[in-house]
């Protein structure tokens, strides 16, 4: 069975390997190839089948199989001893699949296919572990990603009017309630406010499924529809001002949470959605191509930082509370190093793979004319990333070992080898991409305090840090870590906008479909129904009683009228 997770693994990183050189062939000759074959024409709608390959795409594309092949490779020692092994490869298998029929295509049907098929795998990848907290996790993240599925079916019906549901030759239209449509669909699966608490829940998959899954394709995925659809976007203001709104929201709510949680994969999946919200803020101020960039550059290092909490759960016999965790360096050096470097470049060291994209976004930001609300929420979001990773680097690499005395904790080859591609990636990546998309010369100019506003941030955040544990009042500091460990009390909102349209169908069923109109017409049509077809069973059952008194009356009215 092994042999499946080794062919799979080298068949995508050569894959990875010829869509890298493809993409960059395109992007320095500035062309692209489009494939079309006609399947069917029905009442004047052509569906067809289109491939549209460029370097978005193709760039996409290699980062996917790339993060997949290493995946596969470093599920052969992690899934090894697992007794559903074969369902979790065939699961892994077809998830990709979904994912390059998403973003192969420029049809909108493709890309519902390509979407639920993203969905259904994901929910079967979380409940993989068969117990009440995967389950509960399970529903979560199908019902929320439900929501996305039917905005894309509304917004193939409203396509309809154009003849074909290519988005490419559509260029020109505007609906605003089919952009809308696009943007909600892109919230719920890239776990926007308020659709974020099914994140953080999807941990409960295996490890390897959340550096796959939850870092680096299926959260991703909402990005780069809007990357798609960015000319229809760009031509609606107030859309784009509600992204940003929601963005920032995300990115504060991921943030602040991260700092108050205590399980790793849900630390780094706090990360991950404070780093989704980045990407769509920058998006909404019109530079999509920072937004790509971000993109593929968060996909390296954040994929290695799950794959090295996944080796340090392994070897911790699955206990994943950084308390527990202490004088990690010692006994894993060089998982331990991969983590420095992943978190590191999420902070924007400079010269990591993060730092061209992070510092560009930054820049960027100080440079335009924008409210000064959005650069308070972006530099109180940015110091929260720094404040979690320096937080979590501090239990793992100076505090006491809480664990059994008794123990092997050791590193895995196999899986070490794995991530040392993703290690050079998140280190040259950056470098790479900002040399090939941005190779124009800027010259930015910024003042000392614009430039050196993310340290003064952590360093009023060490403060407070500090300050907090001299708080006497109990209550006020329970509702604090309370309020920001359960993200803005988003889980307890969120059953609220599943029961209330069900109360409401309750209600319109009791007054509307079983009300006094049911009573009235329904029940009155039915007795009258009944009474003419048991008169009709009459007349057929007693044909020569009725005949002769018919003739009888007959008589009767005839003779009176001779008298």
């Amino acid at each position: 069975m092994m042999m499946l997770y080794y062919i799979s693994s080298m068949l995508f990183l050569m894959i990875s390997s010829m869509s890298m050189m493809l993409s960059l062939f395109m992007l320095v000759n500035k062309f692209s190839y489009f494939m079309e074959w006609n399947v069917m024409i029905l009442n004047s709608v052509n569906i067809n089948l289109f491939i549209y390959m460029d370097w978005i795409m193709l760039m996409f594309i290699f980062m996917v199989l790339l993060i997949s092949s290493m995946i596969m490779l470093y599920c052969c020692e992690y899934m090894g001893h697992d007794n559903n092994n074969i369902r979790f490869f065939y699961l892994v298998f077809f998830f990709i699949l979904s994912m390059l029929l998403m973003v192969v295509s420029p049809n909108m049907i493709s890309i519902l296919i390509g979407w639920d098929g993203l969905g259904l795998i994901s929910y079967c990848l979380v409940i993989f572990y068969q117990n009440n907290y995967s389950f509960n996790s399970g529903m979560l993240t199908i019902l929320l990603n439900r929501i996305g599925d039917v905005t894309i079916l509304m917004s193939i019906s409203m396509m309809m009017i154009m003849g074909n549901w290519n988005f490419i030759f559509n260029n020109k239209m505007f609906n605003l309630m089919f952009v809308s449509m696009i943007v909600i669909s892109a919230f719920t699966k890239s776990a926007q406010y308020p659709f974020s608490s099914w994140l953080p829940a999807a941990m409960a998959a295996p490890t390897p499924v959340s550096s796959l899954v939850h870092s680096s394709t299926l959260v991703t995925a909402g990005v780069y529809l809007l990357i798609r659809f960015h000319y229809l976007i760009y031509k609606n203001e107030y859309i784009m001002k509600i992204i940003i709104f929601i963005s920032l929201i995300t990115m504060m709510m991921a943030g602040f949470s991260a700092n108050f949680e205590f399980d790793m994969k849900k630390i780094i999946a706090f990360s991950t959605l404070s780093q989704l919200g980045l990407m769509m803020m920058i998006f909404a101020f019109k530079n999509w191509e920072l937004s790509y960039f971000h993109l593929v550059a968060h996909a390296m290092f954040k994929s290695m930082m799950f794959m090295c909490s996944g080796i340090l759960i392994h070897g911790m016999m699955n206990y994943q509370d950084i308390r527990y965790i202490g004088k990690f360096k010692y006994y894993m050096p060089m998982t331990f190093s991969m983590l420095m470097i992943s978190n590191l470049s999420l902070c924007g060291m400079p010269f990591m793979s993060g730092f061209y994209s992070k510092d560009q976004i930054l820049e960027y930001m100080f440079l335009s004319n924008n409210n000064m609300i959005i650069y308070f929420f972006l530099l109180i979001s940015t110091g929260l990333t720094v404040s979690y990773s320096i937080r979590m680097i501090y239990y793992l690499m100076f505090k006491v070992l809480n664990f059994n005395s008794l123990n092997n904790i050791s590193e895995f080859k196999l899986m070490n080898y794995s991530m040392i591609l993703l290690m050079l990636m998140s280190i040259f990546y950056g470098f790479m991409m900002n040399y090939l998309i941005f190779n124009n010369i800027e010259i930015v100019f910024l003042n000392f305090m614009e430039k050196n506003s993310i340290i003064f941030i952590c360093m009023i955040f060490i403060i407070l840090n500090k300050t907090m544990n001299y708080i006497k009042n109990f209550k006020l500091m329970y509702f604090i870590k309370y309020f920001f460990g359960k993200m803005w009390f988003l889980y307890n909102f969120i059953p609220l906008f599943i029961i209330f349209p069900l109360n409401f169908t309750k209600n319109y069923l009791n007054y509307y479909d079983k009300g006094w109109s049911e009573m009235i017409f329904k029940n009155s049509l039915m007795m009258w129904m009944n009474k003419m077809n048991n008169f009709d069973n009459f007349i057929n059952n007693n044909n020569n009683n009725i005949l002769m008194m018919l003739n009888l009356v007959i008589l009767i009215i005839i003779m009176m009228m001779l008298i």
